[in-house]
């Protein structure tokens, strides 16, 4: 066999495993039309590895268990029961026509060890609201208007042909509360709450990340009302052109994030992506998010909020405060700036406790030097 035929058998038996693996996972998971979408891809890539086979029995096999694939995804798709002998075939089948395959068998351990636990990721709904957000009026009311009031009244919205939002992305510099406003909107909708960054769901093994992002969306619909947060979406629904530079489990990935978010439509489960690089989204993905907020760095009443908000539960004297000064101070520093500088004008009052034995509340110009201290984070960004 030439190197450019073994390439592309090598290429087409990965695929057909990746295949097999969503289907026979959405079978028994209940999902019928699915599966039986992903045996219609296992068909065609053994249809496929059948042309390029060269041994007379290994493509007869492989055209018996496409064909046995074709019978069983009819029967799913017809909602009818799998006859006893599709079933038998299939099952028997398992892996089957990679009897033969160059793969080696020991990525089965590697998943296996490296193997997500989605569940993991669950948790109750956060106990944080939009009350507890410093500022951000205009992306708060955004968020009630454009999320939770179609969810709390979609009968409403449906007489003006207005669908509930599944997907909400959130853009904007790094810092500027994308995360945290995340966890308050969940906590504002009462949703069980999913978050997974880029690193958890990417992996260089073929069929990983693909199976993890399967997995994480499995979770969320099998919890609803589920809020499922990917932070760092760039990365993981990165812009396609090019795509020759891609991995193929990279390419895996962004294939079953698309399929996800089209089959979580009607779900009670919304899907928040956040990104500091829009422009590196691909185009497809970027569709999928029905809703595209942009979260710009704090305005000055924002960012007094914030700190408000950080050091509320302090000892602070707080109408001792030259508020409008910090305001300005402050231009151009984000959500994440004003934290540390809360937590630094602490720990300067703090200093002052030590050596005088009592409590010395945060004043002004612990705040200031605070803020002399702290370099703004968007000045790299801009």
């Amino acid at each position: 066999m030439s190197l450019k035929r073994n390439a592309k058998k090598n290429h087409l038996e990965s695929e057909y495993k990746q295949y097999r693996k969503q289907a026979d996972r959405a079978r028994k998971r209940g999902h019928r039309q699915k599966a039986a979408r992903y045996y219609r891809e296992c068909v065609a890539v053994l249809e496929e590895l059948a042309a390029l086979e060269t041994n007379n029995k290994l493509k007869k096999k492989r055209l018996e268990l496409a064909e046995n694939l074709a019978s069983g995804a009819k029967q799913l798709e017809d909602g009818t029961p799998m006859s006893e002998s599709t079933d038998s075939s299939i099952n028997d089948s398992g892996d089957s026509q990679n009897d033969n395959s160059p793969a080696d068998s020991r990525d089965d351990d590697k998943d296996d060890d490296k193997e997500l636990d989605p569940s993991a990721f669950l948790k109750d709904p956060p106990d944080l609201t939009f009350a507890d957000v410093g500022g951000m009026t205009d992306l708060k009311e955004k968020l009630k208007d454009q999320v939770i009031d179609p969810l709390a009244r979609p009968d409403l919205y449906q007489e003006y042909d207005l669908g509930v939002v599944d997907g909400v992305l959130l853009y904007g510099p790094p810092g500027t509360g994308k995360t945290y406003i995340t966890k308050a909107l969940a906590g504002e909708l009462g949703y069980n709450f999913i978050e997974a960054q880029a690193s958890d769901i990417t992996s260089s093994l073929v069929g990983e990340a693909a199976d993890n992002m399967s997995d994480l969306f499995t979770v969320a619909r099998d919890n609803q009302p589920c809020l499922l947060f990917l932070d760092e979406i760039d990365a993981i629904a990165a812009e396609r052109e090019g795509g020759s530079n891609k991995t193929m489990s990279e390419s895996q990935m962004i294939s079953q994030f698309l399929t996800e978010m089209s089959d979580v439509k009607g779900e009670d489960v919304v899907v928040v992506g956040a990104t500091n690089l829009p422009d590196e989204i691909d185009g497809a993905a970027w569709r999928r998010f029905s809703e595209r907020i942009e979260v710009p760095p704090p305005d000055p009443p924002a960012r007094a909020a914030i700190l408000r908000i950080h050091l509320r539960n302090r000892p602070v004297l707080t109408e001792k405060i030259d508020w409008e000064n910090i305001k300005s101070q402050t231009e151009g520093y984000s959500a994440s700036d004003l934290e540390i500088i809360a937590s630094k004008a602490a720990r300067r009052a703090l200093k002052e406790a030590r050596t005088d034995d009592s409590i010395v509340p945060i004043s002004q110009e612990h705040i200031e030097s605070a803020i002399r201290d702290t370099e703004s984070s968007l000045k790299a960004w801009d």
